[in-house]
């Protein structure tokens, strides 16, 4: 199937893979605290009203994130996932700059949050 997309279609696979590689990183990285804290409740350091609490908080989270990942600009949203992935082209990097510059992006270190 995939021999049968044109550059184009081929390309815009790629940034869609992209973006969902980066969604699953974000998502990861917000659950991980609250995977912690299921751990402790389990074994009686958490009380489960916090638990409650902080599922609720972990909830609206995800709500920002459903937003940033459905209506974010399709363009702001794959160049963020590529900062974020550290997949930056030199030719991105400097038609970029400002906005990069607003994310904090250091040259040094394209992953760093």
């Amino acid at each position: 199937m995939e021999g049968k997309l044109s550059p184009k279609q081929q390309k815009r696979k790629q940034e869609r893979e992209m973006i969902d590689e980066y969604h699953k990183k974000v998502t990861e990285e917000a659950l991980e605290p609250l995977y912690q804290s299921f751990v402790e409740w389990k074994f009686g350091s958490l009380p489960y009203y916090e638990l409650t609490e902080l599922i609720h908080q972990f909830h609206k989270q995800n709500q920002e994130i459903y937003k940033d990942f459905n209506y974010q600009d399709r363009h702001v949203l794959l160049l963020l996932a590529k900062y974020k992935l550290g997949r930056l082209t030199e030719e991105e990097l400097e038609e970029n700059r400002p906005l990069l510059d607003l994310w904090g992006y250091n040259d040094n270190d394209a992953t760093s949050d």
